[in-house]
C-alpha cells in the first residue's frame, strides 16, 4: 500500500503482555515496527519526546500516570501522534473517553488479531489520505506552515537512507533554507538535521539487533556510508560505539 514504516511505541505494565503486543504488531502488519516499550506513562511520555513514534498503543490502569491522562497529554502536545487503547476492561467509561480524546481505536484484550489487523490497515489509509490532503493544501498555498513542517517529516521519513540536502529541498519547495529549518523547528521541538540524524540513529539501534547485519551494512541502510562517521555519530548519541552497543544488547 505504502513504503513508509510506521513507528509504534507501546505502554504496558505487564512486560510478558507488552512483548505479545509488540509481537503481534509486527506480525499483523510489517509496515508497523515497535521502537520502544514503556511501563508507565511518564516513561512512554519520555520516549516519546525521544523517538517521536507515529502511534502508540497503551493500556489503562498503570502506576504515574494511566492511559486516558497520557492521550489527554499526547492529544494536545503532539497532535499528529494516533493513539489506540489496548485494555482488559471493557468500560463504556473507557471508551468514550478514548472517542473524546480522539483515538484510533479501542481494543481488548487479549488482542483479537482481525480487530489489530484492521486498526492497523485504517491507520495506514488515514496516514495516506492525511498525506495527500497536506500535500494538496501545501501546493494550492505555501504559507501553510504545519504543512511544510509534516511535509519535510514525511520526505525525512521516507528517505532517510538517501544522501538528504536541506537547501535543495527548499529550493525545491521555492523556499529558503533557514525559513524552512524555523518552520520544522517550531511545529517539532528540532530542527531538520537533527530529527534526520535521530530517525537514522533509532533505525540503527534496532538493525543492531540483528547479528545477519555488519556494522557497515547498517551504516549504508541508515544512509551514512562512511562507517567511521556512522560511528562517531551513534557513540555521540547513544554513549557507545554500534559493536559496543550491540555486544550489550544481545
Amino acid at each position: 500500500m505504502n513504503s513508509k514504516q510506521f513507528d509504534v511505541i507501546v505502554v504496558e505494565d505487564e512486560k510478558l503482555i507488552a512483548n505479545n503486543i509488540k509481537k503481534s504488531i509486527e506480525s499483523c502488519n510489517p509496515a508497523f515496527r515497535v521502537v520502544a516499550v514503556a511501563h508507565s506513562g511518564l516513561d512512554a511520555l519520555d520516549m516519546v519526546k525521544e523517538l517521536l513514534p507515529d502511534i502508540v498503543f497503551t493500556d489503562i490502569r498503570m502506576p504515574e500516570l494511566d492511559g486516558i491522562e497520557l492521550i489527554s497529554r499526547l492529544t494536545v502536545e503532539y497532535p499528529s501522534i494516533k493513539k489506540v487503547i489496548v485494555s482488559g476492561y471493557d468500560d463504556f467509561v473507557y471508551a468514550k473517553s478514548a472517542i473524546l480524546n480522539h483515538t484510533e481505536n479501542y481494543l481488548l484484550k487479549p488482542i483479537n488479531l482481525d480487530e489489530l489487523r484492521d486498526t492497523l490497515r485504517k491507520i495506514e489509509e488515514h496516514y495516506l489520505h492525511e498525506k495527500a490532503d497536506a500535500s494538496s493544501r501545501f501546493y494550492k498555498d505555501k504559507q501553510q506552515p504545519e504543512d511544510i513542517a509534516r511535509y519535510l517529516k514525511d520526505h525525512i521519513d521516507e528517505h532517510y537512507q538517501e544522501a538528504l540536502n536541506l537547501a535543495s529541498i527548499a529550493k525545491e519547495l521555492e523556499l529558503s533554507t533557514s525559513w524552512l529549518s524555523r518552520i520544522f523547528q517550531k511545529h517539532t521541538g528540532e530542527s531538520p538535521s537533527h530529527y534526520l540524524k535521530r530517525r537514522r540513529m533509532t533505525v540503527a539501534v534496532q538493525l543492531l539487533r540483528d547479528k545477519s547485519y555488519t556494522i557497515k551494512q547498517i551504516a549504508e541502510l541508515v544512509g551514512i556510508p562512511d562507517p567511521f562517521y556512522f560511528s562517531r555519530a551513534f557513540k555521540q548519541a547513544y554513549g557507545s560505539s554500534p559493536s559496543r552497543f550491540r555486544d550489550e544488547q544481545l
